[in-house]
């Protein structure tokens, strides 16, 4: 790349950073900051110790200063303070030099006991409001719809739970004491400019206009493109989350390379916003700087000519100008501020959006729902009608009947919308059109965990947590007993295997249940629906991964399991079939019936054209 290009790029990126953003809505507004001052409720009083030894210690550090005044024109030159000034009665008492001494001496330790309670109640501040932050936030995003987290990657939502709360954190344990401290100590500086000569006070105060001005050019520049860096963060942690997830698949298809090239590509978005950023901030700081070092020649300026002129002493002078060296950094990081904030904004408002969002009825965050007092069984779909996408239904005017403790058996081929169907009852989507009830109440009325509590669930899509085989099996029912999980386990065919481990029942099956078989971890799965004891039983492909031994011992067990209980079987296994009262068929987004009741012997599971003179189920 010649000279000439590389200018031309570089005018172009200065250029385009400079760009007025446009305004969205995800920007903080003045209200949120109640919203977000409710977390620091319960800690306020140690808030207020801290706000407290953070005033003292601004205070101590502002009087400091005045000693060289005291000992350049009290001690040194032996000048008798004036009797018409403020300062008089303090330069008469520290007119002796072990006096002085001594004061300082007490300031110093004073300062430094303050500063350690300072820092002990702005840390025990701190880390309850982070933690107050994102016990709510987690508790609120777990309330969101099934369909938000069917909708979300892992990564993506990880990063929005964890990046912007550290990011907040960080600012109150970083930044936010930091301005505090410079706006008190700018606030007692200021008034002892005042006392020591306001002429050139004001002078200093001639300044604060640009100070102002490069945060008014600045600041919204700032926060857009952290926004923008923050979401390409969040895209990167989606895909290596995806990538680490999926890893046997990488390794199987040799796609190593391929991901890194995709992987890469999504962190040269994030690299370039980053730059973006941090050129903005760099232009932001270099102006921030140029003003205050004009402020500081101005200040050498009128103050020597004061001095000269025998309007200012030279220990007033040497005074002031020591206070301008540490007032003038100050100054410049209170202004700042608002430019400094701007990560910590975007992240507060990327969490606003999440707190904004609704949950589901029936949860913290929802608006409630309804509890039967009873369960019979009785699911009916009414005229259903759903589709990821609204121009192209999975189902179309689905209508029929599971009876209570009736085992309806449910078949298509792949991409029929079986699992849609399940999906719908569990109230992981809403249908568009038509009703869904349970015993007469519809489905969007009632409390989605009440609902769900109803609900046994045994999925081909199996996840075990990082736990013992104990603990995922009484996951179901926390407060079941050993023995009630053993049972539950014997009744699954997989005491056995578990006797066979080592730790036995205290085995830790590893992320996603890693450490057992496939078809092992289908009978955890399986186990646990036995233990949970529900009057409704959803079996999704329940036996996909098992041999045709220990499948014929589970249909034997799920013969048990699904008596009196309304079930809703989905399986392309024609032995499971046999426990079914009725078999529907998903044809084309339609649900027909198969074969009489008591009939489900001899079905073939993945036919899904059923005779033209079958009909819809009433």
């Amino acid at each position: 790349m010649s000279i000439t290009d590389y200018c031309r790029r570089t005018v172009a990126f200065t250029r385009d950073i400079m760009r007025q953003p446009v305004k969205t809505r995800r920007d903080l507004q003045f209200s949120d900051l109640g919203f977000f001052l409710r977390f620091a409720r319960p800690i306020w009083s140690v808030g207020v110790l801290a706000l407290a030894a953070t005033a003292l210690v601004s205070a101590a550090k502002t009087v400091l200063p005045l000693s060289i005044k005291f000992f350049i024109d009290n001690i040194l030159l032996g000048e008798t303070p004036a009797t018409d000034t403020l300062l008089a009665g303090a330069g008469g008492i520290l007119s002796s030099l072990n006096t002085l001494i001594a004061a300082l001496l007490v300031l110093g330790f004073f300062t430094g006991g303050m500063d350690l309670l300072r820092n002990y109640w702005t840390a025990r501040f701190r880390e309850g409001y982070a933690f107050n932050l994102q016990t709510a936030l987690v508790e609120h995003v777990l309330s969101f719809p099934l369909s938000y987290f069917k909708s979300q990657q892992t990564g993506y939502i990880m990063s929005r739970l964890s990046d912007d709360v550290q990011i907040l954190q960080y600012t109150i344990s970083q930044y936010l004491p930091q301005i505090i401290a410079n706006a008190l100590y700018v606030i007692f500086t200021f008034a002892i400019l005042c006392i020591l000569n306001l002429k050139l006070t004001l002078v200093v105060v001639a300044f604060i206009p640009l100070y102002l001005l490069v945060n008014a050019v600045f600041i919204r520049r700032i926060r857009a493109a952290t926004h923008r860096e923050r979401e390409r963060q969040a895209y990167v942690s989606r895909d290596l989350q995806e990538v680490i997830s999926g890893i046997d698949t990488v390794k199987s298809h040799a796609a190593e390379d391929r991901e890194v090239r995709k992987v890469s590509g999504t962190l040269r978005n994030m690299v370039d916003a980053r730059i973006r950023n941090t050129m903005l901030s760099a232009f932001s700081e270099y102006f921030r700087i140029g003003t205050m070092s004009l402020m500081l020649i101005a200040v050498f300026w009128f103050g020597g000519t004061e001095v000269i002129a025998g309007a200012m002493t030279v220990g007033d002078f040497v005074a002031f100008a020591v206070y301008i060296v540490t007032f003038a950094p100050t100054v410049n990081t209170f202004f700042a501020f608002p430019v400094v904030m701007q990560p910590a904004v975007t992240s507060a408002a990327r969490l606003r959006d999440l707190f904004r969002m609704h949950g589901e009825p029936g949860t913290v965050s929802g608006t409630g729902g309804i509890v039967p007092p009873t369960v019979q069984g009785r699911i009916e779909f009414s005229g259903v009608t759903f589709g990821y996408a609204e121009s192209e239904p999975v189902l179309s005017d689905a209508n029929f009947v599971a009876h209570p403790g009736e085992v309806v058996a449910v078949v298509g081929r792949t991409g029929a919308g079986k699992t849609t169907l399940i999906n719908l009852i569990l109230r992981a989507f809403s249908p568009q059109k038509g009703t869904i009830t349970l015993d007469g109440h519809d489905l969007s009325i009632l409390d989605p965990r009440w609902l769900r509590r109803q609900v046994s669930l045994v999925s081909q899509d199996l996840f075990l947590f990082h736990t013992t085989i104990e603990e995922n099996i009484r996951y179901s029912r926390p407060e079941a007993t050993l023995d009630e999980v053993i049972v539950a386990a014997q009744k699954a065919q997989i005491h056995d295997d578990i006797l066979q481990f080592p730790e036995g029942y205290g085995t830790i099956v590893g992320e996603r249940g890693t450490q057992l078989s496939v078809g092992q971890r289908q009978r955890v799965a399986i186990a646990r629906a036995f233990l949970k004891d529900a009057p409704i039983l959803i079996l999704d492909e329940p036996t996909s991964a098992l041999d045709m031994q220990t499948e014929d011992q589970i249909r034997q067990t799920l013969q048990a399991l699904v008596r009196d209980r309304t079930t809703i079987l989905v399986t392309h296994r024609p032995s499971l079939l046999s426990l079914a009262d009725r078999v529907l068929a998903i044809e084309g987004g339609r649900v027909l019936e198969e074969r009489g009741a008591g009939a489900g012997r001899g079905v073939d599971p993945d036919r899904a054209s059923p005779d033209p003179g079958q009909s819809a189920v009433p």
